[in-house]
């Protein structure tokens, strides 16, 4: 299979970044009255688009280059479990904060965290341009928990920026896991198969978690515009967006095309959201968002100079550009 075009690459990441932005429009649609909670959205997506990407990956690479595929046991539960965490916690943080908030910090906060670790195993230097990325993901933080009166009683709100952490936690593990895991295998490969272990991982775990869930789930699907619903999930945003980002950034010379997908997702997610569910952000969550997407186009400039460090003597750094 050829490798696509840098352009064409481009584009696909650009579509799976839109396809993402849709998942909390499509979970914020799903009636009420059908009970499916987020536990069982992050099942079915998980069910729906594992098997697919798999397939996929089937057609793509062939049989025998995912026979000879090495995929390391224990890195893909980790990624099976972080990636079961992450999904509960992005669909109950829609329910909890709405869609723009949610997104502008499951998007942002994995790239801080991820900086703040590699300090603390210290693998990366500390540098300027991080330490401001860093202030302004605080100062988003603290205005997100200010406008949401978080200093009083617990409160939903509270619950839901607690949750949105952890999940951008898990998100971090799970991509540690999963560039581990794609030294070895194809990244579709890693993808349907991390997936599908996740709904497992899932099914596991979800009587714990809500033991009305599973008998909830073949009567909530019972209604055709919430199966279709659930089944986009799947599809759309997952299967799709995952193909699509897997084979467009394999056509890209720089790794750096994927903050593209950082950058463009939170700005569709939040027009969609004031489009088809009014949901409008007060002054404060778009203050909040504000600083948080500040602080990702510091970091990704910080981390642009010091590539180009690391590489000036040697290189000319046009890769990078």
């Amino acid at each position: 299979m050829n490798v696509v075009t840098e352009k064409a690459g481009i584009s696909l990441v650009l579509v799976a970044a839109a396809l993402w932005a849709t998942v909390g429009i499509g979970a914020q649609l799903v009636p009420a009255s059908s009970n499916i909670g987020p536990e069982l959205l992050g099942l079915a997506r998980t069910a729906i688009a594992g098997p697919v990407i798999l397939l996929v990956a089937i057609f793509v690479l062939g049989l025998k280059a995912l026979a000879s595929a090495r995929l390391d046991p224990a890195l893909l539960t980790i990624f099976a479990v972080s990636n079961a965490v992450f999904q509960i916690g992005l669909f109950k943080c829609f329910a909890l904060l709405g869609v723009t908030v949610t997104v502008f910090l499951t998007v942002c906060l994995p790239p801080i965290i991820a900086m703040v670790w590699s300090w603390l195993r210290q693998r990366e230097p500390v540098t300027t341009g991080n330490v401001i990325a860093l202030a302004h993901a605080v100062v988003g933080l603290g205005m997100f928990a200010d406008d949401r009166g978080l200093g009083s009683a617990a409160t939903s709100s509270a619950q839901g920026l607690v949750t949105a952490v952890i999940a951008s936690l898990a998100f971090v593990t799970m991509s540690y896991s999963a560039r581990s895991l794609g030294r070895k295998a194809p990244p579709l490969f890693v993808a349907g198969a991390g997936l599908s272990l996740s709904c497992l991982v899932l099914l596991v775990f979800l009587p714990i978690v809500s033991v009305a869930s599973l008998p909830a789930l073949t009567t909530g699907v019972g209604d055709p515009a919430t199966l279709a619903l659930v089944l986009y999930l799947g599809l759309g945003p997952t299967a799709l967006a995952y193909v699509c980002y897997c084979i467009g950034i394999a056509g890209c010379r720089s790794s750096l095309v994927a903050l593209i997908a950082s950058m463009i997702e939170p700005a569709v997610a939040a027009g969609l959201a004031i489009w088809i569910l009014s949901d409008s952000p007060t002054v404060a969550e778009a203050a909040g968002c504000t600083f948080m997407m500040i602080a990702m186009l510091v970091l990704w400039q910080s981390e642009r100079s010091l590539a180009r460090k690391r590489i000036g003597t040697t290189e000319s750094g046009s890769t990078l550009d």
